[in-house]
């Protein structure tokens, strides 16, 4: 007894004396840790700051918007939810004139008169006395004017009145890269002053407004920082506290943030505020045309294998250009010659690797004034003199051509059905070597049957034009039928016959 005793008393003295440098060792280490985080935390420090004093610069610059109507719900109706597909209010019933509606956004004031900045569908759809801005520091503003807006860009500005707002400073979107960081500035869901950061996640995204508009103009920022709706409108600024795009939408599947944002580049955005805030609209110029990147879509559009095909059809010595599809007649493009099937390779000296660079190029274009529009066009390159003209509200009266699949047949009016002549077509009848388009088919009783032609026949001019291809042949048509002129076309073996 006395040992087992002694044992108990051994063992307890034992677990006292471990407990013991268990927790000695647990406060060591603990002070370790402690320590490194500290020595971390000054590295780490300057970063820190930077997002702390940037939202410090930023949010005085950041509103909360709301709108509502002001018309009572019909009985028995209720309002439709916020889409969930993206930051975007939902496309109106024209029977639900009478549903109140709601809505969040934000807004970003540009002047110290307190002209402010926010996204178009923040507002479109309600009256002045219909929106509400909240400031950073609580004060409600109910008498808003609308300055102007801009579809086109989803764009709009909106004034309160009142001095010594404090405005937030555009920087430059032009130096912004892929892995920046960025912060956003908003009122997501109604919280206001809502700060969230991440990075680039890309640029220069396009198809995300999802609205039909006949001149549509996007150059997005893809962001990881947290967008909501409610932020649309608001700032995402660098880390100079600079503004270098406007949050506009969300991709989402769930209604919320999944990662991935969009905002339109501030160099947008300060070309359409400056223009509305100058004159209430928004005066851009315009070429007429309908582009596409040079790509594997393009190439399904044309009926050909993959963009490689189309370099090679269209001899290209490389992949970039905007590939034009369609051209609108009355046009400055249409009076300045170019065609569907052409590739704008450069205006005024500055290359165009696609259809972004081309809008950049054209949405800086002065009015009336004349630039230089470098084509390619069956292998060979073409300068065109162009005179830029305002881009109308829509193209209403306008007919356009357009290229169709290459192996596709075109019918004209004038009962002609044509196609490219290919290489092996040429050689089995005859035509190796030679350029222009093939009858494939006439209507009975159409002028061109009248005129004696027959499916066959091979068409090299269009009055004293040659022609090497079906848009070739449609833009010459297309001036003839414009001006309701006689058509003399010149048939290989046969000469020229005339089309009334």
């Amino acid at each position: 007894m006395k040992n087992i005793k002694t044992f108990i008393l051994w063992w307890m003295a034992s677990c006292f004396f471990f407990s013991d440098s268990l927790f000695a060792y647990q406060d060591i280490e603990t002070d370790r840790l402690k320590k490194e985080l500290l020595d971390l935390e000054k590295v780490i420090n300057p970063l820190i700051q930077t997002f702390r004093k940037v939202a410090q610069l930023v949010s005085p610059s950041v509103v909360s918007l709301s709108t509502e109507k002001k018309e009572h719900m019909t009985p028995g109706k209720e309002a439709e939810p916020f889409p969930p597909s993206q930051n975007f209010p939902p496309k109106q019933d024209p029977h639900a004139e009478n549903l109140p509606k709601k809505g969040l956004g934000s807004g970003i004031i540009i002047d110290e008169r307190g002209y402010i900045l926010t996204n178009n569908h923040v507002i479109s759809g309600f009256s002045e006395d219909e929106i509400t801005v909240v400031t950073h520091d609580g004060e409600i503003y109910k008498n808003v004017r609308i300055v102007g807006v801009d579809p086109n860009t989803d764009i709009a500005v909106i004034k309160v009145e009142g001095a010594d707002f404090l405005p937030l400073e555009f920087g430059n979107s032009e130096e912004v890269q892929v892995g920046d960081w960025v912060i956003a500035i908003g009122s997501p869901f109604g919280y206001q002053q809502t700060v969230s950061a991440g990075i680039i996640s890309a640029k220069g995204r396009t198809h995300v407004i999802p609205f039909e508009l006949p001149f549509i103009y996007e150059d997005f920022f893809q962001t990881d920082a947290a967008i909501n709706p409610g932020n649309s409108g608001g700032p995402l600024v660098n880390l100079r506290g600079e503004l270098i795009g406007v949050n506009t939408a969300i991709a989402t599947r769930s209604g919320g943030f999944q990662g991935v944002g969009f905002a339109i580049s501030a160099s947008i955005a300060k070309e359409t505020v400056e223009n509305i805030v100058a004159t209430g609209s928004v005066v851009r110029g315009y070429l007429g045309v309908g582009t596409h990147d040079i790509n594997d879509e393009l190439a399904t559009v044309l009926g050909l294998r993959d963009k490689k095909e189309i370099v090679h059809r269209f001899g290209l010595s490389s992949e970039k250009g905007a590939f034009v599809l369609e051209v609108w007649s009355d046009t400055p493009a249409s009076k300045a010659g170019i065609s569907p099937g052409d590739i704008i390779s450069e205006i005024d000296g500055k290359k165009i690797g696609g259809t972004t660079d081309l809008q950049h190029a054209i949405r800086r274009a002065k009015v009336d004034e004349k630039i230089t529009v470098k084509i390619f066009r069956n292998g060979m390159e073409n300068a065109l003199e162009v005179l830029v003209e305002r881009q109308p509200s829509d193209l209403a009266g306008k007919t356009y051509i357009a290229i169709r699949k290459l192996d596709e047949p075109t019918t004209f009016s004038l009962g002609l059905v044509v196609n490219d002549l290919n290489p092996a077509i040429a050689e089995s009848l005859g035509f190796a070597g030679e350029s222009g388009v093939l009858v494939v088919d006439v209507e009975a009783g159409s002028p061109a049957e009248r005129a004696g032609i027959k499916p066959g026949d091979l068409i090299t001019k269009v009055g004293t034009k040659e022609v090497n291809s079906v848009p070739e042949f449609m833009a010459l048509m297309d001036e003839f039928l414009e001006k309701e002129m006689p058509i003399s076309i010149y048939i290989k073996n046969k000469g020229f016959v005339t089309l009334k």
